[in-house]
């Protein structure tokens, strides 16, 4: 590569697309340019603005509670206002010189005011019409929200927290309402939430526009891995209840569905990942689906969670969520080992048949999955 095409800018790489592909080339300039001040912003800024908004919404809400002494039936007007005002100075707060401590300080208050306003809006509607289900109610007031601010307000920060909060009210509305236990519950909701997140991960046709919808996807079904492994029974344990027949069929359907669901989407991840073509890293993929099923099969959701996400990142270029992914393995495996309902002789039989696997897997893919196979050897040979 010579030197003019290590300093080609995102303009000229444009014009030079556009002589082999029809694309608009002002509209492409216009993304371009969008795009490039968006990711200006490191992750550690955007963590500090994301902290320092919250301390913020938590003291204006301390302020109106507290020092103003707003009543709960005048808490929505107060905050539809907060929210109106935090629109209006995210629209005018894009409209100036970009990376300035004005629009900084305007990206910053009025995220607060959106966050203070929006869990106002939520306890002033629970205050004001007192509904038989309040937390339906929370989670309805939510979802409008959600959709009106969506399109408008497009912090990222806020889609996410707005979209994780949806969620989470879901799962915990959904066990009042069914008659499941609480297990099942999170069971069920992981193995509808977690093939939605790698499919909206993954999909070509979504934008980067909801990409902040795909990972509050992603981070809720971390939280539920993370939670099934805690109260689930373990393999070991599913045997025992088996024999003395304290475990329905129902039960025991819907604790295999969160393992079976993310092998297939594990499989299908790693799949993708390589092209979707099996041919020339056939080997590998043989080894890799293997080892997947032998983790599933074991009821390790959450190992098999996060080499799926590893993967993906590492697929995308995406280094946090592949830190998500690296973060979430040796939790789930420390969960699976620690179990404080495991006794001494069960926890070493565990730690034993997983090490056992790692070296199996290991070995293969040394001595088998990487290494040159006949008809490359014999094509090197015949060369």
């Amino acid at each position: 590569m010579n030197k003019s095409s290590k300093e080609i800018t995102a303009s000229e790489l444009i014009g030079s697309l556009s002589n082999d592909f029809a694309i608009d080339e002002e509209r492409a300039r216009e993304v371009a340019l969008e795009r490039i001040q968006k990711n200006q912003m490191p992750i550690y800024l955007r963590a500090l603005i994301g902290v320092g908004s919250f301390v913020t919404a938590g003291f204006l809400m301390t302020v109106i509670g507290v020092t103003l002494e707003i009543d709960g039936d005048s808490l929505l007007g107060v905050g539809l206002f907060h929210v109106i005002c935090a629109i209006a100075l995210y629209l005018y707060g894009r409209k100036i010189e970009q990376h300035t401590p004005l629009e900084a300080f305007l990206t910053l208050f009025s995220f607060a005011l959106i966050l203070s306003g929006k869990i106002m809006c939520v306890i002033g509607f629970n205050e004001a019409f007192d509904p038989d289900d309040e937390l339906g109610a929370s989670l309805l007031v939510t979802i409008i929200f959600t959709c009106v601010t969506y399109p408008i307000y497009s912090l990222y920060m806020d889609r996410y927290i707005s979209f994780t909060s949806c969620l989470v009210m879901a799962l915990f509305w959904m066990m009042e309402q069914m008659s499941w236990s609480e297990e099942i519950t999170t069971m069920a909701f992981f193995s509808l939430v977690a093939p939605l997140a790698f499919l909206m991960m993954i999909h070509p046709q979504v934008t980067r526009a909801f990409r902040p919808i795909s990972t509050a996807l992603l981070s809720t079904s971390i939280g539920l891995a993370v939670a099934i492994t805690a109260i689930s029974p373990g393999i070991l344990q599913i045997g025992d209840l088996l024999k003395e027949s304290k475990i329905s069929i129902e039960d025991l359907i819907m604790i295999f569905s969160a393992p079976v669901v993310m092998f297939f989407v594990s499989v299908f991840v790693i799949i993708w990942s390589c092209g979707g073509k099996i041919g020339e890293k056939k080997r590998v993929l043989v080894v890799s689906i293997l080892a997947l099923f032998l983790l599933s099969s074991t009821l390790m959701t959450g190992p098999v969670l996060a080499i799926a996400i590893i993967v993906l990142g590492y697929a995308q270029h995406d280094r946090i969520i592949s830190l998500l992914g690296i973060l979430l393995l040796p939790v789930a495996l420390f969960q699976i080992t620690r179990r404080l309902d495991l006794g001494l002789m069960d926890t070493g039989i565990i730690m034993m048949i997983k090490s056992g696997l790692v070296l199996i897997v290991y070995f293969v893919y040394k001595t088998w999955a990487f290494a040159s196979s006949d008809k490359d050897q014999t094509l090197k040979q015949e060369a």
